[in-house]
């Protein structure tokens, strides 16, 4: 059976690869492991509580539509997070947000990106933050 891990950086999450992970998840009958991942002391903030409520809202209607879903979190660095989560989960697929994408911190999550890529012993699945496009009134 397939393993999917999602890391959540509770600093900047990244909602599309939650998403990616439980749908694919659904679609091939895997276990998704979401590991959301604090600054230390960082659980017990409003933005951390505002993440936790969010990724639990997200769990239970993936739950609701049959998936196998389990909710870790650490604190720490992110990329050492998900590295030794992949690891001892026996991860067989991390999906993970394709970093840079919008111009702020795009070097630092480069650089975490690529310790996390070098780091784990399994598929890796990056995911794109959608554009939105606002559309107008002839639809162009």
């Amino acid at each position: 059976m397939e393993r999917i891990l999602v890391g959540i950086d509770a600093s900047h999450p990244s909602w599309e690869s939650l998403l990616r992970a439980l749908c694919l998840a659904q679609r091939i009958e895997a276990r998704v492991a979401v590991l959301v991942v604090f600054e230390p002391g960082g659980r017990e903030s409003e933005q951390g509580m505002a993440v936790l409520g969010r990724v639990g809202t997200e769990i239970e209607s993936a739950k609701a539509a049959g998936a196998f879903v389990e909710l870790y979190m650490a604190e720490g660095r992110h990329d050492r997070e998900i590295i030794e989560a992949a690891g001892r989960l026996k991860t067989t697929l991390l999906v993970a947000p394709a970093s840079g994408q919008d111009g702020q911190g795009g070097e630092r999550e480069a650089g975490s990106l690529g310790r996390i890529l070098g780091g784990v012993a399994c598929r890796v699945e990056l995911v794109s933050p959608r554009k939105h496009h606002e559309r107008t009134k002839d639809g162009t």
